[in-house]
């Protein structure tokens, strides 16, 4: 037996017909995975918000049987269905930010989406809940020992995926113009690619070594220790995991070669994220809440112009969770960065929030 090819990673040949392999088309001809928020919805969210004001409860340690909301709780389960089994995208309408000064806002957030997984820190400051906004850095420059990420800046932001279960983001304020989510079907590029360009899949299952960004212990030259697959397979359902900017910047400043078929390869997923038949744009509106499973969705932003008063410029929530009840995933991408990331699994979250991992 070849031992590499035994090693190798299985590779999916036939597409996949399940609801998160959409096109730009099906989804605007679908309203079902946008929840507007009734009158009486809010007005639970808005009693729940006083009670755990007045429980005198630390934010970070409200959890959902603390924010109740037994007449949304069915729809916030919809809409979880919708995330994991269906489109892979939810929508929810309505929060009403407006009302509420940001401490508030952030709370009201941090609770209602309580109901969906586990909080994880998104950077190695410990934030567990993050403004996305222009702080006037420059992506990628050297600041504190670590490369300034892109969400704290203006900056267009290429197609990717966030090292969680699920992402998610609240509008709080929004830009003056530009600023746009886009969003894209990784299941719908998969059958793009197997239709189109199968040669490259297998480079994509076999997948890429990441930069860590400065926020392992190893500095801004560190990598992953594993290759993280573009494409997985697992339990009967696929699975993405795509940042090309951390894949590019593992060669730059890691050493990790990247040779001509690995370049193609990302070329051709680069070349369907911005497909107009797949690419979906939408702006935000105050008081959505935008919720993306990281497995079947590829997500970008478009560049954007601000106010210049403060307290009008653009400002977007956001939380990384994991799932417990979510799917189950190759050992790949249980710990997609290897031993050395500094982002918690979905088994390491249980295990902090006490709740017990499957053998």
């Amino acid at each position: 037996m070849n031992t590499a090819a035994a090693l190798s990673p299985a590779v999916r040949r036939q597409p996949v017909t399940a609801p998160c392999a959409w096109t730009a088309r099906e989804l605007a001809a679908d309203p079902a995975w946008i929840y507007e928020l009734a009158a009486g919805e809010i007005a639970e969210i808005e009693r729940a918000l006083l009670e755990v004001k007045h429980s005198g409860i630390p934010k970070y340690q409200v959890r959902s049987r603390d924010f109740r909301l037994p007449t949304l709780a069915p729809r916030l389960a919809a809409m979880w269905q919708q995330i994991e089994d269906g489109r892979g995208i939810a929508l929810m309408r309505g929060v009403p930010v407006g009302r509420y000064d940001l401490d508030d806002i952030e709370l009201l957030y941090w609770g209602i989406m309580m109901h969906f997984g586990i909080a994880i820190p998104q950077n190695t400051k410990g934030d567990l809940l993050g403004h996305v906004h222009d702080t006037g850095a420059k992506w990628g420059e050297r600041k504190d020992g670590e490369l300034v990420r892109g969400y704290v800046t203006k900056a267009m932001l290429p197609f990717h995926t966030d090292t969680a279960d699920i992402v998610s983001l609240l509008c709080v304020q929004k830009s003056k113009s530009g600023g746009l989510s886009s969003i894209v079907s990784s299941t719908a590029i998969f059958n793009a690619i197997l239709a189109e360009a199968p040669e490259v899949l297998d480079t994509l299952f076999r997948g890429f070594y990441y930069s860590l960004r400065g926020e392992g212990s190893g500095g801004v030259t560190e990598v992953s220790t594993q290759r993280v697959p573009v494409f997985s397979e697992y339990a009967g359902k696929l699975s993405g995991r795509y940042i090309r900017k951390t894949i590019e910047t593992a060669s730059r400043v890691g050493g990790v070669e990247l040779t001509a078929d690995d370049r193609r390869a990302l070329d051709v997923v680069d070349r369907y994220t911005v497909c107009p038949e797949l690419r979906f744009d939408m702006a935000f509106e105050p008081g959505d809440i935008q919720i993306l499973s990281n497995w079947t969705t590829f997500h970008s932003r478009t560049e954007f112009e601000d106010f210049e008063e403060p307290a009008h410029k653009r400002r977007l929530l956001r939380l990384w969770q994991q799932v417990p009840h979510g799917r189950e995933l190759a050992p790949a991408l249980r710990s997609p960065f290897g031993d050395k990331s500094p982002f918690l699994t979905r088994a390491q979250a249980m295990a902090k929030e006490g709740l017990s991992v499957a053998a």
